[in-house]
């Protein structure tokens, strides 16, 4: 452990730019690297057209299955989606039938017969105008 410790004490900026620089070359060799696989592949295409031709089916059955899973999905939602609005139907037509029972809903029906809500006098009420001063008409500035 000693040893590992002295090494990088006296090396790890060493270390931290090696890395750095090794960094920087992969980030500028990779797109090159890339190119020259992809046109050794392309001349092994040439050579062989049966090459192509499996990679075109593999690749047309991707895209089968991918079509597939997507029209299982859609249809998946619809459904999902149908019995949704089945539910909020069958809840609406229930909740329909209970207020029907019930009489119908009428505003203030749980209140009592003397509720009035535009009446004022209910000594529950918090509310009180605010207070009238001179300087509403401009007299406090002066």
């Amino acid at each position: 452990i000693t040893f590992v410790l002295r090494f990088l004490a006296s090396y790890g900026w060493y270390l931290v730019g090696a890395s750095a620089a090794v960094l920087y070359a992969a980030h500028k060799l990779s797109p090159r690297f890339e190119r020259w696989r992809q046109a050794r592949e392309d001349a092994a295409y040439h050579k062989d057209p049966d090459v192509a031709l499996a990679r075109m089916a593999a690749i047309q059955e991707a895209r089968e299955r991918q079509q597939r899973l997507l029209e299982e999905a859609s249809a998946r939602a619809l459904r999902e989606q149908k019995e949704r609005e089945e539910r909020k139907r069958a809840e609406m037509a229930e909740r329909l039938k209970k207020l029907e029972e019930n009489g119908g809903h009428r505003l203030g029906a749980g209140a009592g017969d003397d509720y009035l809500p535009l009446s004022g006098g209910a000594s529950t009420s918090s509310y009180r105008p605010p207070k009238r001063s001179a300087c509403s008409r401009g007299g406090c500035g002066g």
